[in-house]
């Protein structure tokens, strides 16, 4: 019998037809080749094509259409990027010497990621470092630098693949693998063991340790454990490890064959992970909070008022326009931490009018998960007004990549105009930012539930605080913008 959790999933593998797609080798390969010439593509058409990002593929590809795609891809199908990457892809074909056979032998040194730093913070760094980059190197509106930016990046990768085991650079130091991994846990698809008392009994535990059909998993993660989509990169390893001969298991789902499986790719509903999350951590809190400052800063510095008030900073400090930028932007990164501690602060002081203790640290995580459809829904708003306005700018470049003159597919002198009007944009954008607030508050009341044993009123700060975000964003959304591209 199943439980009513699991009734409210749709088990994907139970499909012969995908269940075969997914065990086959040459799947993950037939998906991550397109996407590497691709990346070659854009990168020759940074180096070597005209230096005009509105006609150029480098840029307009990767910072209009990609990124939006990529932030739309994460509410929808959660970190299915991951198993087409190109640069993931790369990093795998180095180490292993082979785009998609098994083999038993690494081009690798095969050293453990330093413990210190099995967390997020280095990729918070990077992702700071690299959102930064683009202010100051404008890398949307540079080709010949976003070809520089690509190489760096996939250079970093090879390197870190013949130094550490696995993929050790998609785990805990990729950019935007916190930004990836969190925004997931929001997707109704997750890949999961179908009964964790299973695995706990499993002798073999090939999804760990590999076996002839597949490797152990490169991102370190055990489905006998896992219950959020943060970190897996859906490669479908464990779909072509996992099984188990002990005749003394006898599983609910059992067929009578003397060779079982315990891996489930399910559809569930929306934010499944984040209504029953029970694990929560520190860096993750952390990289919650900073990436809702760090996306309001991106649209801010595009809205007409920006100019006028850098403008006056820079008459009353004396300081560089890009000093004040800087400043402005660890500022947004810092100050939602800031304004939720003092949140939690209050929420711990409401508890203990009722006699009811909880330690910090298990508050402000516990509730900062709640705020990820909130932020998922403010970056969607954000992306989607370049897509809309600025997507249908690749027309014209795909018949002519690299401002050679060329006319592959008559397009090249299509005048693009945006799909819909700002009005219908804006309607939009206000439309999910409702979403991510119904989900956001659904979310802090469940977790409210739970800790206080029904008691919401601790979650009223917090509460608070979400709705400051959420009206502070709809104003900046409904501002002119001043496009980048």
């Amino acid at each position: 019998m199943k439980s009513e959790d699991e009734q409210d999933r749709y088990d994907l593998l139970e499909n012969g037809s995908i269940r075969s797609i997914l065990k086959n080798r040459k799947t993950q390969f037939l998906f991550q080749l397109p996407a590497v010439l691709l990346l070659v593509l854009v990168v020759f058409a940074g180096f070597f094509g005209i230096q005009n990002s509105n006609k150029n593929l480098a840029t307009i590809s990767i910072w209009v259409i990609w990124w939006s795609l990529l932030i739309i891809s994460l509410a929808l199908f959660g970190r299915s990027w991951c198993f087409m990457c190109p640069f993931g892809a790369i990093g795998d074909w180095v180490q292993r010497r082979t785009f998609y056979k098994k083999v038993n032998d690494t081009f690798s040194l095969n050293r453990k990621w330093p413990a210190k730093f099995r967390d997020l913070s280095l990729a918070a760094l990077f992702f700071l470092v690299i959102t930064w980059a683009d202010f100051q190197f404008d890398l949307v509106n540079s080709p010949l630098n976003t070809a520089y930016f690509l190489v760096a990046i996939l250079g970093l990768i090879v390197i870190i693949s013949i130094i550490f085991e696995r993929r050790s650079f998609c785990r805990y130091a990729c950019p935007i693998t916190g930004l990836i991994g969190l925004y997931s846990m929001f997707a109704p698809l997750e890949l999961r063991a179908k009964e964790k008392e299973t695995c706990k009994t499993c002798k073999k535990k090939y999804c760990i340790s590999g076996n002839e059909n597949g490797y152990e998993c490169p991102v370190f993660e055990y489905p006998g454990t896992m219950e959020k989509n943060a970190n897996c990169v859906l490669c479908t390893e464990c779909v072509k490890t996992c099984h188990f001969d002990e005749p003394n298991i006898i599983s609910s789902f059992s067929t009578g064959s003397s060779n079982r499986e315990n891996i489930s790719f399910n559809i569930r509903s929306f934010a499944g992970d984040l209504f029953t999350l029970t694990k929560t951590r520190m860096d993750e809190a952390l990289f919650i909070l900073m990436l809702l400052g760090v996306t309001i800063f991106q649209t801010l510095v595009m809205i007409r008022p920006w100019a006028g008030i850098t403008r006056d900073l820079m008459i009353y400090t004396g300081a560089s326009y890009d000093s004040i930028r800087f400043i402005l932007f660890i500022t947004a990164a810092v100050f939602p931490v800031l304004i939720y501690s003092i949140a939690i602060a209050i929420a711990i002081a409401i508890s203990k009018l009722f006699d009811q203790k909880i330690i910090f640290k298990d508050l402000i995580t516990s509730y900062a998960y709640s705020i990820i459809p909130l932020g998922l829904m403010m970056h969607l708003s954000h992306n989607i007004r370049h897509l809309l306005e600025e997507g249908t700018g690749i027309i014209p470049v795909l018949s002519d990549p690299f401002g050679f003159g060329w006319n592959l597919f008559g397009t090249s002198g299509y005048m693009p105009a945006p799909l819909p009007g700002s009005n219908n944009i804006l309607l939009i954008q206000w439309l999910l930012m409702l979403v991510g607030l119904g989900f956001s508050i659904s979310i802090g009341k469940n977790i409210s539930r739970r800790m206080f044993h029904g008691n919401n009123c601790a979650y009223i700060p917090v509460l608070i605080f979400v709705l400051i975000f959420f009206v502070f964003n709809l104003w900046v959304l409904g501002q002119p913008i001043m496009h980048k591209h």
